[in-house]
């Protein structure tokens, strides 16, 4: 040993220094911290790491001094002191380089789990503001909704005080329309009475009048009797010449007299007729203007009670019409809502099978990888490398599409290793029938 020292000592100390350098290596990148990530997990593609493994690579550096202490003790030389130095600088600088390896490969897991908690952290924050948006969303939504119930409320209101009004108006319009009779009813039997009062009043005069007529009559008759019977006496007491004379004179004036009654009776009749005629002109005339104003009055009835159907009829159209547009909306919004609340529960059904399909492949990518890991023999000094692989995996269990090597950064011993690997863990974990995996 101290004779290759002698002979060859730069070798040595290259030799030392890869070793180091290779210890420096898998220091740097093995991840001794953080757990192993499984890439596609439940897909047909699975990921081989060599770091996950256990592997045997022989890292110590050989050791002289004991070595030496089975010699017999020799002087050193000087050559050899100065190797020796060499090798404890090299050996500290290598330990000062591994120890600020370290603290770097600590600095950068301390910095990969401050950002793993701030990614949380922003993730958490926006499932909080999405759950806000959605509740603000909901709330808005319902208060649109109270608000439209609300409105349709009021709306109902007005429409049932609006129908009551004119209820009420028609009330009115009815009781005006009773009043409007009675009053015409009690105008009539007025002006009827009036008439009748007046008929009386006019067949009372004339009976007055006959009577006065024949009490004039009778007094004129009794003062003619009078005169007769003074005339007589005269007469009597004249001689016969004179009662002859007398007597034609009388009997003139009887004519006379008579014949200026019986014509003064006709102009009293002719009068009286013709006042019963203008009497019964004028209750003609005015029973023809009272039938006229009645039927005139019956008309303008007519007219507006037919306005008034019409009026109603189209009231009770518009408000069918409404009802069945209201009715319309009503069925509409309702088809709305179970449509929307359908796509919701369909939503959430996909979501949950989704999960449970995602729950499941990864599942299954786990039991795959385990199962090949454990019959996975690999070639010394694979640390660090990885070698991604592409299998379809039958029902059955067994690797129907052959063993595609999707890449590699190690050696060809390496990714052999791999395929045997799978060829050797055949069958594979079958996939779970539930979701059609394969």
């Amino acid at each position: 040993m101290f004779k290759l020292l002698r002979k060859h000592p730069l070798a040595l100390i290259g030799a030392i220094s890869i070793h180091l350098f290779i210890v420096a290596l898998f220091v740097l990148s093995f991840n001794w911290t953080e757990k192993p990530q499984i890439d596609n997990a439940g897909l047909p593609v699975t990921l081989i790491n060599a770091e996950n493994l256990e592997l045997a690579a022989n890292t110590a550096t050989p050791d002289i001094k004991k070595e030496q202490s089975t010699q017999e003790p020799i002087e050193p030389e000087p050559a050899q002191e100065k190797v020796e130095k060499q090798l404890d600088h090299k050996n500290k600088e290598m330990s000062a380089l591994a120890t600020a390896l370290a603290l770097k490969k600590e600095q950068q897991r301390k910095q990969a789990l401050a950002k793993t908690e701030a990614e949380n952290a922003a993730k958490a924050k926006k499932e909080k503001t999405e759950k806000e948006l959605k509740a603000e969303k909901k709330r808005k939504l319902l208060k649109k909704q109270e608000k439209k119930r609300a409105e349709e409320k009021a709306k109902q209101k007005r429409k049932a005080e609006k129908k009551k009004q004119r209820k009420k108006e028609q009330a009115k319009k009815r009781e005006k329309e009773a009043k409007a009779k009675a009053l015409e009813k009690k105008r009539k039997a007025k002006a009827e009475k009036k008439r009748k009062a007046k008929k009386k009043a006019k067949e009372k005069a004339k009976k007055e009048a006959l009577k006065k007529a024949a009490k004039k009559k009778a007094r004129k008759e009794a003062a003619k009797k009078a005169v007769k019977e003074k005339a007589e006496k005269e007469a009597a007491e004249k001689v016969a010449k004179e009662k002859a004379e007398k007597e034609s004179a009388e009997k003139a004036a009887k004519e006379e007299a008579r014949k200026k009654a019986a014509k003064k009776a006709a102009e009293k009749k002719a009068k009286l007729e013709a006042v019963e005629k203008a009497v019964k002109e004028k209750a003609a005339r005015e029973a023809k203007e009272l039938a006229a104003k009645k039927a005139e009055y019956q008309r303008k009835w007519k007219e507006a009670q037919a306005k008034k159907k019409a009026k109603e009829e189209k009231a009770a159209k518009e408000a069918a019409a409404l009802a069945a547009k209201k009715a319309e909306y009503h069925r509409k919004w309702q088809q709305a809502q179970e449509k929307k609340k359908a796509d919701a529960i369909a939503a959430a059904k996909r979501k949950k099978l989704a999960k449970a399909k995602r729950g499941a492949q990864i599942s299954w990518g786990s039991k795959v990888q385990r199962h090949v890991k454990r019959r996975w023999h690999p070639p010394p000094g694979t640390n660090g490398k990885m070698a991604k692989v592409k299998i379809t995996i039958s029902n059955s269990g067994f690797i129907s599409s052959g063993i595609k090597m999707v890449s590699c950064n190690g050696g060809a011993e390496f990714c052999a290793s791999v395929k045997e690997a799978f060829e050797r863990s055949e069958p594979l974990p079958r996939p779970p029938s539930k979701y059609g995996f394969n």
